[in-house]
């Protein structure tokens, strides 16, 4: 499995790394955006209170 899959990134990588650069900027904004909006800024896990 692992190979197949290493033979068909070799083959693609330059397809998915090269040309579409604009697509994976765009993915990387949508992903902190959604993280802005869903968590108002805030963190996903809330420190814990000290005793």
């Amino acid at each position: 499995m692992a190979g197949a899959l290493g033979i068909w990134w070799t083959k693609m990588s330059p397809y998915y790394t090269k040309v579409h650069q604009e697509l994976w900027v765009g993915v990387g904004l949508i992903t902190y955006w959604y993280y802005k909006i869903s968590y108002g800024g805030k963190k996903a896990v809330k420190d814990k209170p000290a005793h």
